[in-house]
């Protein structure tokens, strides 16, 4: 697959997904986006979509780009349903959260031919077990969930912790709000 002439389905553009894009358009991919709460698109993204979009967007994909956070909307997401949408020379990347696939029906869409491929470094079940037939699967890259590092992860932390005894102390609004409705 010539990258150019690609397109990239980012879900989830944080800022992980976010940074992603900008790479993948860096590569003169085009790339859309899908997220739940952000409708402006950042550098790199040509389209912004709802997740209520994915029946129509999916199909367009060549590479589909999990970056989803775990969350009740978010649980299961990707079923046989959302496999069977994508092209049959599609890889699908999950870089996100586990419990975003159904594993079962991953298998079953790899192995019917119903998409390329597949590069997962997080699992529904974590840690994969090790008789699981995905290790053996043609066309699966498996990592042990290491997408989250990094250089200069830890710095990167600590500057937004010192940041917030800052605007603590000024009254200011803190960064990285966690949003316990969403669970992240």
């Amino acid at each position: 697959m010539h990258l150019p002439e690609s397109v990239a389905v980012i879900l989830g553009v944080g800022a992980i997904g976010a940074e992603t894009a900008k790479l993948c358009s860096a590569f003169g991919m085009t790339v859309i986006g899908v997220d739940a709460r952000r409708l402006d698109p950042p550098s790199g993204i040509t389209e912004m979509h709802p997740p209520e979009a994915l029946p129509e967007v999916l199909p367009r994909g060549d590479f589909i780009i999990s970056i989803l956070p775990e969350t009740p909307q978010t649980q299961g997401m990707f079923t046989a349903d959302q496999f069977r949408l994508m092209k049959s020379n599609a890889y699908f990347i999950n870089v996100g959260r586990g419990a975003t696939v159904i594993l079962d029906d991953l298998m079953t869409a790899l192995k019917k031919g119903e998409i390329a491929g597949a590069g997962l470094d997080v699992f529904e079940i974590e840690p994969l077990p090790p008789d699981h037939a995905l290790w053996k699967t043609p066309g699966v890259l498996i990592t042990p969930h290491v997408g989250g590092e990094g250089p200069y992860v830890n710095e990167r932390r600590t500057e937004v912790f010192f940041e917030n005894c800052i605007r603590f102390n000024q009254g200011k609004p803190l960064l990285n709000i966690v949003d316990k409705a969403q669970w992240f």
